[in-house]
């Protein structure tokens, strides 16, 4: 699996750059990190998702965001409209370290337009970057893998978890 993403990644360098509408990264590696990053309690690929990187956050909120509470970190917003406006309204109270939509794009680290986070293609769009991004000098498990993190630990816990994914697909045992 290793030569297929340096060769992938090389052709995508060659080719000097992801474009708006386009991604050069495997579908494969994508759908593992969409897998990754799925709050349990709904599908891969859901986007109405915004995850809270700090629990005191949540504490703040108190009842206000608690019928949209689907685990201890997560609120499903249910469309790209609340959405925004839930996004807009914990920015205005200075919450800001959030995950956002089906990729769970860190609002701190990437800015895109607000609706963007909630659109599946969008977003995914988006993740391509970030993961092309952290290849381009060097194709590896470890720069794709710093999608969620470059911390050492983070880093190769994500890594295990998305070459787990991405064998079961390879031996299909998950229906994408």
């Amino acid at each position: 699996m290793k030569i297929i993403l340096l060769v992938f990644l090389f052709l995508n360098t060659f080719l000097n750059a992801t474009t708006n509408d386009k991604c050069l990264i495997d579908d494969t590696i994508m759908f593992a990190i969409a897998e990754n990053e799925r709050s349990k309690h709904r599908p891969i690929g859901y986007p109405y998702l915004i995850s809270f990187n700090n629990n005191e956050n949540i504490e703040k909120l108190g009842k206000t965001l608690a019928s949209y509470l689907i685990d201890s970190r997560t609120i499903d917003c249910k469309s790209k409209t609340l959405c925004v406006k839930i996004l807009n309204t914990l920015i205005e109270n200075n919450i800001t370290n959030l995950d956002l939509g089906a990729y769970q794009i860190n609002y701190i680290f990437y800015k895109i337009p607000f609706e963007d986070y909630f659109d599946i293609r969008k977003s995914y769009l988006k993740a391509c970057n970030i993961v092309y991004n952290h290849n381009k000098k060097e194709a590896s498990w470890e720069n794709v893998a710093k999608y969620h993190s470059g911390t050492p630990k983070y880093n190769k816990n994500y890594k295990e978890k998305l070459l787990k994914n991405i064998a079961k697909y390879e031996n299909g045992d998950s229906n994408r």
